[in-house]
């Protein structure tokens, strides 16, 4: 295969949908040698926040010197960026390589009339290979829906877990309670610690049985400006450029991590975590781009608690802007929810359809979003929205809803650019 084969290889098996379970997986990576085996694992697990832990806690490993394999999903800017390597994304080629190998393999299991691995298990497969060829010193994976039937999870042993917040999502699959949601998450826990901070009770009546639990403290705010914020942890600062008080969480869970790693046997310094901290960005999660006197805010928000965070900012960092939203979700989202919490803060909607038989019509999410202004309009077009939203009298766009969008929004921002 060439790079546009493996990539329309990996979109073709995922139109059969999600699987959960583990069989399969550890039959194809058992099949492929068991690359897993000769890896060192940070699992990250948690309803919002898992990217940027996993941001947080790369970006500290490399500044020490480790080699780091992250294995996150979905990707939002591009392919490859679903393996990064010392954060570098795969290249063509190596996607290429892998995806061929994982194919054949999975081509011989339908030979046997095996159970066969859905997309995202192909995908975990090759990230295994990949980061056991790279050598890494650390592989960090995050969850790509709950945990327990996760195929990051067939993995079995682990130097850490990390639950990040908890909240309703996916509850058709997981369940429609907090603590069943839980249930499935804490099953990443595998004779490791758990690192974490104190949920509400719901939660933490499951997330407190952990063996080896470790809370994190809880950080303090210490200044913020649309430049990124200064956190206070166990005493020292750390600055940030990530905006966001839930970062200030995100944040602490990584530095709660490093600090376990470098008093179990790794050598990670106080300054190499603050270096670390500071290095991180994470895209898509109130990205910052400024174009004259426009500043636009890239931002997923997909569900009621994403929604919540970002609402916060536009009502803080943000207050003085006049915001134009670009607004999108999935069929399969609360958009009832995400609007509650941000629909209020918004002087004007451009209402549009994200790039997928998900995506909500934008018809449907113009009705919605009229519930909260009249200054609503619709697009069928996510560069047509971002131009009408440049032209309008808001200084502040923010595009959210939905990671889907966010990549046609910043190609479209940066032709913004190319025309002066």
């Amino acid at each position: 295969m060439i790079y546009s084969q493996a990539v329309e290889y990996i979109l073709g098996v995922e139109k059969f949908g999600i699987k959960l379970g583990l069989e399969t997986v550890k039959t194809l990576l058992a099949r492929l040698g068991n690359p897993q085996n000769c890896l060192k694992f940070l699992h990250i697990a948690g309803t919002n926040g898992k990217g940027s832990v996993s941001c947080f806690l790369t970006n500290i490993l490399l500044t020490r010197g480790y080699s780091v394999g992250t294995f996150n999903s979905p990707s939002v800017f591009g392919y490859n960026e679903r393996y990064l390597f010392n954060n570098a994304p795969m290249s063509d080629e190596d996607v290429a390589k892998y995806v061929t190998m994982v194919a054949d393999e999975r081509s011989k299991m339908t030979q046997e009339g095996l159970d066969l691995p859905s997309a995202f298990e192909l995908e975990f497969a090759v990230a295994m290979l990949y980061f056991k060829d790279k050598q890494c010193d650390f592989a960090i994976l995050e969850c790509g829906l709950g945990g327990r039937l996760d195929a990051t999870n067939a993995i079995s042993k682990k130097e850490l877990a990390i639950i990040t917040s908890i909240s309703y999502d996916h509850t058709a699959i997981l369940g429609d309670t907090l603590s069943k949601i839980a249930e499935e998450k804490y099953a990443i826990v595998k004779d490791c610690p758990l690192i974490t901070y104190r949920q509400g009770d719901e939660v933490m009546s499951i997330l407190g049985k952990a063996n080896r639990l470790i809370l994190c403290d809880e950080p303090m705010l210490v200044e913020s400006d649309i430049y990124g914020q200064t956190m206070l942890y166990k005493g020292e600062e750390y600055r940030l450029k990530q905006l966001g008080r839930y970062q200030l969480i995100n944040c602490s869970l990584a530095i709660q991590s490093a600090l376990y790693l470098s008093q179990n046997g790794y050598d990670i310094s106080i300054a190499n975590i603050k270096k670390g901290v500071e290095n991180a960005i994470w895209k898509g999660r109130l990205q910052k781009i400024s174009k004259g006197d426009k500043l636009f805010l890239l931002d997923g928000a997909h569900n009621p608690d994403g929604a919540k965070v970002l609402a916060q900012e536009l009502a803080t960092t943000f207050k003085k802007m006049k915001k134009c939203l670009v607004f999108g979700m999935f069929k399969d989202k609360d958009i009832d929810g995400v609007l509650k919490n941000i629909g209020v803060l918004a002087d004007r909607f451009i209402a549009i359809k994200p790039p997928s038989s998900r995506g909500l019509d934008e018809k449907i999410t113009y009705k919605k979003c009229l519930e909260y202004t009249t200054a609503c309009e619709m697009s069928e077009d996510i560069a047509n929205a971002i131009d009408k939203a440049y032209m309008s009298d808001c200084n502040l766009i923010v595009v959210c809803g939905s990671l889907s969008i966010l990549s046609p929004a910043f190609d479209a921002i940066t032709k913004l650019y190319t025309r002066g």
